[in-house]
């Protein structure tokens, strides 16, 4: 708890120092521009509410920067002002005319709001969907925007991320360039799916993008956080307890009712089935015409996914986008923050790293090619090591040189060496749903998850009798990782079904000099930095489109992608690999006993399992050598 006070009190601290860096700076956004709303109508008569910032200087023509959002454009009415009307404040100075607009079914805007609707228009010309709303609107803008230059640009982080993307791909020929920063592109494998399991952290949201809204307004319709559990002011519940208590998904009908659409569709689309494939964003991205540059963080739990799957496909299928990727050591939306200096939980990465992406790229990116000043920026992909602490330029994104394979080896080490005696070998540990593992120590917090358990000490699982842990000897050399780890674990349960979770560690010397950036009172000699977690819910491991049961106590391979890294492990230090069975309560829980559907479970319906691990497992690492 101490430790969180005085990080809470650093965070106060930087941003505090922000905001007096602002403050003398003598440039008042308010005095020149001038805010304007309209409801701008599309090709089926919905009309879409949006707000419009113009320069006040009319002697001069702009390029316009757009963000489609469903979270409202607040404030509404024209004499409210926001505190500020985009994130970079160097391009509030150099001119533009800032356009956000709700989308389609959302707050001020007419229509139904369906979630990363499909482009329905591809396929039927007849059908409206979100390309087409934002065809229509670059086309409002081209007829009757005044002072507009006639080039435009898109950009927005998560939910507005995969509105950037789709305002791309609709190819209106004012769109130039855009920047979507930590994209959505496919929420059967992001957000509230990974990978057949629900992310049961994220169900305080879920009434946000499924509660039905009777009619535009400008009030939330949705309950907030505090009504979802009853609560008032500054009442908190334990989170872990809460969820425990519960248990099965089947017991939150309370917190989330039967007319939530979105909550609905989860339940109903459990396999990647034709519903789930069609709203792959992803297969889309074809033949981009505009700049395209994509932006986010390898700590984003929420939508690393959607930010190097669209990047990647965009860079094989549309070569007219010149795709970019900028890849830092962000949690979820953190490249905008301004941080004088960036932590995540107790890890520091550097000095101004989001101050210098906004003024060294994001600034310069849209002066060029929105008005053409300035130098055309190289096509490139800037990624960050998170071991190193340090960017790295590429033409294009790398391919490992070589992988390294390792095994689980006598006494819970990590070896090269395949030297196994016999393939029945393995390791064991009960699998306890009445008393899963925690995914954070800490105990601070409720609702969302905090983001800083993507790079969390480890010692607190490695302490549990139901977490496996393996180990490196120290390393001689620092051994860089840039790519997607592979994990191919032989496994064996005394029931039908269970989760599978490895994570990949940098343990830190046992006798690692204290430095300066340290935290107060965090003890980083021996820190198990959290560097990657993989998953799978073990029913699907032959395919998502289909669950299958384990036999029981018959050995099955399962099979798991973790999503790309780029990590140093330094000299001296180690790498570890914990296997468990539960990350509890940012995922839910397998019963573990085989039912068809596991969010219509019941508490009778989950049982305490053995599972083993055997030593036949590997780990495959793709190396980089420079």
């Amino acid at each position: 708890m101490k430790n969180l006070i005085l990080f809470a009190l650093s965070i106060i601290l930087l941003a505090c120092s922000n905001l007096n860096e602002e403050a003398h700076d003598e440039y008042n956004w308010q005095e020149h521009y001038q805010k304007s709303e309209i409801m701008i109508e599309m090709r089926d008569g919905v009309k879409l509410h949006t707000t419009i910032y113009s320069p006040t200087d009319t002697t001069k023509v702009y390029p316009v920067l757009l963000k489609r959002t469903p979270y409202s454009s607040k404030p509404y009415g024209l004499d409210t002002l926001p505190a500020r009307i985009h994130h970079n404040h160097n391009m509030v100075k150099e001119g533009y005319i800032f356009v956000i607009q709700d989308v389609r079914g959302r707050w001020m805007s007419e229509g139904q709001f369906e979630n990363t609707k499909p482009p329905y228009s591809l396929f039927d010309s007849t059908k409206t969907d979100e390309l087409t709303d934002s065809w229509d609107t670059f086309e409002w803008f081209d007829k009757h925007l005044k002072n507009y230059n006639g080039s435009a640009g898109v950009y927005g982080t998560s939910y507005p991320g995969w509105h950037t993307l789709v305002a791309a791909r609709c190819n209106h020929p004012s769109i130039k360039a855009v920047i979507a920063t930590a994209p959505v592109t496919n929420f059967y494998f992001e957000d509230f799916n990974r990978n057949g399991l629900f992310a049961l952290n994220y169900l305080p949201v879920v009434s946000l993008f499924g509660t039905p809204r009777p009619h535009p307004t400008d009030t939330a319709w949705y309950p907030n956080k505090s009504e979802l559990y009853g609560l008032s002011g500054d009442e908190k519940p334990d989170y872990y307890e809460f969820f425990r208590e519960r248990l099965a998904l089947s017991n939150f009908s309370d917190i989330v009712d039967s007319n939530d659409f979105f909550w609905r569709n989860i339940k109903e689309h459990q396999t990647y089935d034709d519903y789930r494939k069609l709203r792959n964003w992803a297969q889309y991205y074809n033949d981009i015409s505009a700049n395209v540059m994509v932006v986010g963080g390898w700590n984003d739990e929420q939508n690393l996914y959607g930010i190097l799957n669209s990047f990647k496909h965009i860079k094989e299928n549309s070569p007219k986008a010149n795709a970019q990727l900028v890849l830092g050591p962000w949690s979820h939306g953190h490249s905008t923050r301004g941080d004088s200096a960036y932590y995540l939980g107790d890890i520091f990465y550097g000095y101004n790293l989001s101050k210098d992406y906004m003024r060294d790229i994001e600034l310069p990116y849209f002066e060029y090619h929105l008005k053409n000043k300035g130098e055309k920026p190289a096509t490139n992909v800037k990624l960050f090591d998170t071991g190193k602490k340090e960017w790295r330029v590429f033409d294009k994104f790398p391919e490992p040189m070589e992988s390294s394979t390792y095994y689980l080896a006598n006494e819970k080490n990590l070896t090269k060496n395949n030297n196994i005696p016999s393939n029945n070998e393995y390791y064991s540990y009960i699998s306890d749903p009445f008393n899963p593992v925690p995914f954070t120590s800490e105990e601070d917090f409720h609702m969302m998850a905090p983001k800083s358990y993507v790079t969390e000490d480890q010692r607190f699982a490695s302490k549990r009798p139901d977490v496996l842990t393996f180990t490196t000897d120290i390393l001689e050399e620092d051994l860089t990782i840039l790519g997607t780890i592979k994990a191919y674990i032989d496994f064996s349960t005394t029931l039908e079904d269970a989760d599978l979770f490895v994570k990949i560690i940098d343990v830190y010397p046992i006798n690692r000099p204290v430095d300066s950036k340290d935290l107060k009172d965090v003890k980083m000699t021996g820190y198990q930095q959290l560097v990657r977690c993989g998953y799978i819910r073990g029913r699907y491991r032959n395919g998502f489109e289909e669950g299958v049961p384990f036999i029981s106590n018959e050995k099955a391979r399962v099979a798991l992608e973790l999503l790309d890294i780029f990590h140093t492990f330094k000299k001296d230090h180690k790498i570890m690999i914990q296997i468990q069975s539960s990350m509890f309560p940012l995922f839910d829980l397998n019963p573990q006993n085989y039912v068809d559907d596991i969010y219509a479970a019941k508490k009778s319906d989950f049982s305490i399992a053995t599972h083993k691990i055997y030593r036949s497992s590997r780990i495959e690492f793709p190396i980089f050598k420079d």
